[in-house]
């Protein structure tokens, strides 16, 4: 077991015999119970953000329980049924059993008053109250977060030095926050839990929605929701890239205020990644931390937008340009709402797979290949095929492994602090002229990616036969290796210029070294970009297609061409050859 404090309240908590009690005499038995006391000063005590702690739950096979310590570090801030269901999902690895008696108690105390009444002011009532009293005025001094949190999923520390006179003060801050990445399917299945364990307990679901899912899943959220008993305050926007500004992002907010929004009830946020960009953005500023939940519905966000920390929305005609940090507390990536795509939205959000296949997972490469296009025809093992077949397997280990490599590497440089980032792979040049080409994203990265994969051969990092499998890889998936918007020399000039401006001075371009590993491309002159881009056309005529996507443009999607928010001067639109 980790902990003797967790180990004697699973072994000795008799919550089978508590189950019988009246609600009064549950709060008044636990409160004078030495085990339950014991635990509830480690959890308010411990930290859960700890390397160690999480090496022990993870030797223990008990990972799942990780996000429930976190939130249990604010136990007697909780409602009571939300602790309770807190404890049950803490200590299910270790005990089923027990765990569906806590599960059951907080089923059953919460549609009452005791139940919807923060821990501390149930245990302030019990015949042992000034043990709790005393422990609040401790904690008032000592443990601020654990008795008063704003949120339950952030927590921080910091140390202050000054020298005698006080004229000069030096401090240090740190932030601790966590996400929680669960690969499921059938999410809004009544037997699925997962929704209704994040919500129960605040009585509501603040939603903010894709139209698009709206449309093809609404009515099954609602039924989710009334089923569990939720009430659900839905929020439908349409999310296409042209809707991606910060006149929606404020007009969320003020969607946010008129509901009341708390700032410790997640928002959950339901779409592909556009919504989920401009939604965790407007989030990140509500309260000035608001958390959420994504629900990942679209490739990119099921492997890449939905877990990142990074919210954003385009701004003056370039990509992602205003934003913050701020991930989600729990993205759900969920296969099963890939059958209703467009096969042009699953084309274009598999090359975010192949971005992490090329730089940093071998393994998800050669099984990309062997995949190849069945795993856009078949949306991921989802439509055309059996649950037997071959395919299902394989596309619910693609996912896995993409997010794992995506999210190793975000998560390891949290602000972007440095550019040694393999996961920017494809997302330098493209910011610029994405929205200048109308490209889907997908293309635009794809364009790039093959791009700075001949960059590489030319630096003698990968070899000739490497660099084409590279690009058959998304030619053979029907992705971009060319468009003729890398023949416009301002507009490949200015993104040069935009990335030394995004990464501190430095290029920085991440370039595969050998399949499945990084190097960085710093020292690339404009000219020598140019010569490169006139160079590698030739390389790209070679493949099919001349190395044109299919389906490459926001039109072709059905989405509304960027260029009607783009403002381009006539000479850039006419300046599409270097002769």
């Amino acid at each position: 077991m980790i902990n003797d404090q967790l180990k004697n309240f699973i072994l000795n908590c008799k919550i089978h015999q508590i189950l019988t009690l009246h609600d009064k005499d549950i709060i008044e038995y636990l409160s004078k119970d030495l085990d339950f006391i014991n635990f509830i000063v480690w959890l308010t005590s411990v930290d859960p953000y700890n390397n160690e702690i999480a090496d022990k739950f993870y030797e223990a096979n008990a990972i799942t329980s990780l996000p429930h310590l976190k939130i249990l570090k604010t136990s007697l801030n909780l409602n009571s049924d939300k602790f309770f269901l807190e404890i049950s999902n803490l200590t299910k690895p270790f005990d089923e059993k027990i765990s569906n008696g806590w599960r059951d108690l907080s089923e059953k105390l919460s549609e009452t008053k005791l139940g919807k009444t923060k821990l501390i002011n149930n245990l302030l009532k019990s015949s042992n109250f000034l043990f709790y009293k005393n422990l609040i005025e401790e904690y008032e001094k000592n443990n601020p977060y654990a008795l008063y949190p704003t949120s339950s999923y952030r927590n921080s520390t910091g140390h202050v030095v000054s020298t005698d006179d006080y004229q000069e003060i030096e401090a240090t801050m740190n932030l601790h926050t966590f996400t929680s990445i669960k690969v499921v399917e059938d999410s809004l299945d009544t037997k699925n839990h997962l929704l209704k364990d994040n919500y129960k307990s605040f009585g509501r679901c603040v939603c903010l929605i894709d139209q698009n899912i709206e449309d093809n899943y609404g009515n099954k959220l609602d039924k989710y929701f009334n089923f569990h008993k939720i009430k659900l305050d839905k929020l439908v926007y349409r999310a296409m890239e042209v809707d991606k500004h910060i006149g929606n992002v404020e007009k969320i907010c003020e969607d946010f205020r008129k509901l009341g929004v708390n700032r410790n009830e997640p928002i959950l946020i339901i779409g592909g990644g556009v919504i989920g960009d401009i939604g965790a953005f407007a989030a990140s500023i509500y309260h000035r931390n608001t958390p959420y939940i994504m629900l990942a519905t679209s490739v990119v966000s099921a492997i890449d937008s939905g877990p990142s920390p990074r919210s954003c929305c385009d701004a003056g005609g370039f990509k992602n340009l205003l934003g913050s940090f701020h991930a989600p507390v729990l993205n759900i990536s969920d296969r099963s709402f890939f059958k209703t795509l467009r096969t042009s939205w699953v084309r274009h959000g598999i090359a975010e797979i192949h971005k992490m296949a090329v730089v940093r997972d071998k393994d998800l490469f050669i099984l990309l290949e062997k995949t190849g296009i069945d795993l856009m025809k078949t949306h991921f093992g989802t439509i055309n095929c059996e649950t037997s077949d071959n395919i299902v397997s394989d596309a619910k280990t693609i996912i896995g492994l993409a997010l794992k490599s995506y999210v190793e590497s975000e998560y390891d440089n949290l602000h972007e602090v440095h550019s040694v980032r393999d996961h920017a792979y494809g997302h330098g040049l493209s910011a610029n002229f994405e929205l200048k080409a109308g490209l889907l994203h997908g293309h635009a990265i794809s364009v790039e990616m093959c791009l700075n994969a001949f960059m590489s051969f030319k630096k003698g990092w990968l070899r000739e036969n490497e660099m084409h499998r590279i690009l058959k890889l998304f030619s053979d998936y029907e992705l971009s290796l060319w468009h003729e918007i890398l023949l416009n020399k301002k507009c490949m000039i200015e993104g040069y210029e935009k990335i030394l401006q995004k990464r501190g001075g430095n290029l920085a371009i991440p370039v595969p070294k050998g399949i499945g590993s990084c190097g960085y491309i710093n020292d690339l002159t404009k000219n020598e970009l140019i010569e490169m881009i006139d160079e590698y056309k030739n390389v790209v005529k070679k493949y099919p297609r001349n190395g044109l996507g299919v389906e490459p443009l926001c039109q072709d999607a059905g989405l509304e061409d960027p260029l009607s928010i783009v403002k381009i001067e006539k000479s850039d639109l006419e300046e599409i050859k270097l002769n």
